[in-house]
């Protein structure tokens, strides 16, 4: 078995008072695509924000690629790792391609300068993104859905060993989000680790899942494992308080809320 890109030791993440993640021993490894669940509040999105350097964690530590986190300097990590946050703020009337090629800075020479294999690499990532059209717009005309498109566009180009995603399919019709599903999929050479809204979109993308699962008490606790190990019916009632059905249509496993 490969050793683990990214780990976590004894990792506690708190909101203020509240603790979110508590003493989380985790490992994910090249190949492995995780979807982080639970409802909404549980800390998915504080979790990845630490996951990705952004915040430091209240205890604990984060690894990447066996290395201490918070010893990364700031260049080397973009090279590392891609954050792809839910929402995003464009102050500056950048062109959609140029907002894809600043992806590519981390990689840039002394001078930082972009050379033709960056555009080329940029383009690529619009065109699997199905973008492309939009290369020379600008970024601040867009639709909250092409907006997301152009995100993940600027992930591929990043071209990073790891992909860290905040709701990757928000904004999404139901077209592009399975095809942002289909894309995320094929990253074989990448870890990725993306928070979801929705179990059955999970169930078309991930590998792996970790599940938002408190105790009797309230304590938060996260379960981690294969997919097929974590998302069990009982399960998803604990994490999201509703009992949940699992449903097989056309030789693919769903899950819909039981009626009340």
């Amino acid at each position: 078995m490969n050793a683990p890109l990214l780990a976590t030791r004894a990792l506690q993440v708190r909101a203020g008072q509240r603790v979110l993640v508590d003493g989380l021993d985790w490992q994910v490894r090249t190949g492995e695509r995780w979807a982080l669940l639970g409802p909404n509040g549980c800390g998915k999105t504080t979790l990845l924000r630490t996951l990705a350097g952004l915040r430091p964690p209240a205890g604990g530590e984060v690894e990447l690629g066996g290395r201490p986190l918070a010893r990364i300097r700031t260049r080397e990590l973009a090279t590392l790792r891609a954050w792809c946050p839910q929402h995003h703020h464009d102050a500056f009337g950048l062109s959609v391609l140029e907002v894809v090629l600043a992806a590519r800075q981390p990689y840039a020479g002394r001078m930082g300068w972009l050379g033709p294999d960056d555009e080329r690499l940029a383009l690529e990532a619009l065109q699997r993104c199905d973008v492309a059209h939009l290369a020379a717009q600008d970024v601040r005309s867009l639709s909250g859905g092409e907006r997301q498109r152009v995100a993940l566009a600027a992930m591929l180009a990043q071209a990073t060993p790891l992909v860290l995603l905040d709701e990757p399919t928000a904004h999404l019709d139901v077209p592009h989000q399975l095809a942002a599903c289909a894309l995320l999929a094929q990253l074989h050479d990448q870890a990725v680790v993306m928070s979801l809204h929705d179990v059955n979109l999970a169930l078309r993308c991930c590998t792996h899942a970790l599940l938002w699962l408190p105790d009797g008490n309230g304590a938060p606790r996260w379960m981690a494992g294969p997919l097929d190990q974590v998302l069990h019916p009982d399960h998803l009632a604990r994490a999201y308080g509703s009992r949940m059905l699992a449903v097989t249509l056309e030789g693919h496993r769903y899950y819909v809320p039981a009626p009340r």
